[in-house]
């Protein structure tokens, strides 16, 4: 009898061993799925201090420096950022974009946090965020804008520039245009010129 008592609890503690084992495979598995989501946000390049090159079929279209570049599996953010690019539509002109954090994803540059587009011969720009588009050489701005030219200061939202044809469109302008080197207050539905006829949408030729 006590032989019987004994091999009971022998075989009771084997048992209850077998079933923390088998406990402990749930409780210690790996964590596949987390490990993997994980890998994605890990970069797979990091660069500081970093020159980058654009090329078209015959020269260098765009050069573009930053203070950090980070690469993920389908984007870039860049830190840091200007882009100079030699406008071939005008003889001896370099427009520059920069932007203190870019997200590049293929040919599109999004500034989430404000760019500043500058022409070499003077006329300049800021919007509040926007993506420029490399390939089809436009930029389309979101939020609040202001533009300097040599027509005169300018103001308001979601300003569109195409280099293409050298224009720009916005919404709810806000105007101080140069006249004979004096300077006169020119806003939308203004009794000193006829207003915009939807009083929502002008369109200027370049950056000048």
């Amino acid at each position: 009898m006590k032989y019987l008592n004994s091999t009971n609890s022998v075989l009771n503690f084997f048992l209850v061993l077998l079933a923390i084992t088998f406990a402990s495979f749930f409780f210690f598995a790996p964590q596949t799925s987390l490990e993997i989501s994980d890998t994605k946000n890990i970069p797979k390049i990091e660069l500081m201090g970093f020159n980058m090159y654009q090329i078209n079929k015959n020269f260098v279209d765009m050069k573009i420096e930053g203070a950090r570049a980070v690469q993920f599996s389908d984007y870039e953010v860049l830190y840091g950022f200007l882009a100079s690019r030699y406008n071939s539509q005008a003889k001896n002109i370099y427009e520059y974009i920069s932007g203190q954090e870019v997200l590049r994803k293929g040919d599109l540059y999004e500034f989430p946090k404000g760019v500043v587009y500058t022409k070499s011969d003077g006329g300049s720009f800021w919007s509040e965020s926007g993506v420029y588009d490399y390939r089809n050489e436009t930029f389309k701005g979101k939020g609040n804008f202001m533009l300097t030219a040599l027509e005169g200061n300018f103001d308001g939202k979601n300003i569109i520039y195409n280099r293409k044809t050298q224009t720009i469109s916005a919404i709810d302008i806000t105007s101080e245009i140069t006249l004979d080197g004096q300077k006169s207050q020119d806003k939308q539905a203004s009794s000193k010129r006829p207003a915009n006829p939807n009083n929502q949408r002008i369109q200027k030729e370049g950056i000048q």
